[in-house]
């Protein structure tokens, strides 16, 4: 018997999400969702790494402060916890305390305990149809079964909510959870209309599921109105949302949260099994925010992203012209280009591959099958002449693959 026939039934559910290495060298890299490293505050992270050190000692290296004892195996420094509950106290109006927040590995951790503290095998998970496939790999992972409902302009259609929850009702089975990205959806950048929001905060209540907000893009706005949270506009303990401090000051503090009633986040710290979070990490950002460094970070980091926004998609309209297709960002660092399908867009892609060109392919996020050609650009980690240049160039390939009329 080989050792592949003793795998788990999860880890045969696909192969592992990783990202391979290119052929030839990425030139113009449009591929990964990073934040920008001029903007990583190197400096203050220095200066206060040294800082947390010398004040606490010892302790700042333990698996959890002495002091306050083995809950922080669990759900992390209840420093940072507290300082990110009254954060959201101040901006989103929920009061949940530390014991309404658990810091995880990034967001993308909080995710996996999330789907694994609620999803049962043959529980329904709904989600838009193009979306962050490791929370809907999770979700599948722990036998769930994911439902989709589509995207325009104003995320997800939330008004063909309730035909689908009756659909799945008259199957015999149940929604569960909600799965969304209602502020600069990955990867469609779009934003939910509040009246959306607040259908589906009700639909919530009405059809008893949970609804997981991903938020960890919501801080990066640099053009528009702020939209209420979905947690914001929840009176009934049904929305957890996550955050990350990766995508707000730098990827590889792997510091991430969710937050939500205190019932509601218990199911994910029972699943926990890792003893926690970085002590020493978590005190850092703990000092990052006592110093009111954060919210001046976030001020300066989304004029970075507005102006690099403005640049590609001016390149994209000059130099792809109607070959192309997309919804000017208001947030966040991507941009979702779909190609004209007068391209012969395998050529394309292929050619562009060659020439150190890469992108997300669109079909990475889909949920559903679709005939449509989608790429996601992702501008945030690279500068604003590799952008102007790599865009120009894909252009030119766009034009040179064509397909002749017959």
């Amino acid at each position: 018997m080989s050792v592949e026939a003793l795998r788990a039934k999860a880890a045969n559910t696909g192969p592992a999400l990783f990202f391979p290495d290119p052929e030839v060298p990425a030139i113009y890299n449009f591929d990964q969702g990073l934040a920008a490293p001029e903007t990583y505050p190197v400096e203050d992270l220095t200066r206060l790494a040294k800082k947390v050190l010398d004040s606490a000692g010892p302790s700042v290296l333990d698996y959890f402060d002495p002091g306050v004892g083995y809950e922080e195996l669990i759900f992390g420094y209840r420093g940072l916890r507290s300082r990110i509950a009254e954060r959201t106290r101040k901006m989103q109006g929920h009061d949940f305390g530390h014991n309404g927040v658990i810091l995880t590995s990034g967001s993308v951790q909080g995710l996996a305990l999330a789907m694994a503290g609620y999803i049962d095998p043959g529980d329904v998970v709904i989600a838009e149809a193009s979306s962050f496939p490791y929370a809907l790999r999770f979700a599948t992972m722990q036998g769930g079964e994911i439902r989709t409902i589509t995207i325009d302009e104003n995320g997800m259609v939330v008004e063909d909510l309730e035909a689908l929850i009756e659909q799945v009702k008259s199957e015999g089975k149940r929604v569960k959870l909600v799965y969304t990205i209602p502020t600069f959806q990955t990867p469609t950048g779009t934003e939910m209309s509040i009246p959306r929001r607040k259908m589906l905060v009700e639909a919530a209540k009405k059809h008893d599921f949970l609804i997981v907000e991903d938020a960890v893009y919501s801080d990066l706005r640099f053009a528009g109105e702020p939209l209420p949270s979905l947690l914001s506009l929840d009176d009934d303990g049904r929305v957890i949302q996550c955050g990350s401090f990766s995508k707000m000051v730098a990827p590889a503090l792997r510091m991430g949260w969710f937050v939500g009633d205190p019932k509601a986040i218990e199911p994910l710290a029972i699943m926990r099994q890792d003893l926690g979070v970085a002590q020493w990490i978590a005190r850092l950002m703990a000092a990052y925010m006592d110093e009111g460094l954060l919210e001046p970070h976030l001020e300066r980091v989304c004029k970075v992203y507005g102006r690099k926004a403005n640049i590609a998609a001016q390149t994209l309209r000059e130099h792809c012209g109607d070959f192309v297709r997309f919804h000017m960002p208001q947030g966040s660092f991507y941009i979702w280009v779909e190609i004209d399908d007068r391209v012969d867009w395998d050529t394309a892609a292929a050619r562009a591959a060659k020439e150190g060109i890469f992108f997300r392919p669109g079909e990475r996020f889909a949920g559903v099958p679709d005939d449509r050609k989608f790429l996601r650009i992702s501008y945030g980690h690279v500068s604003e002449k590799v952008i102007a240049e790599g865009l120009a160039r894909l252009g030119a390939i766009l034009r040179e693959c064509v397909r002749v009329p017959a």
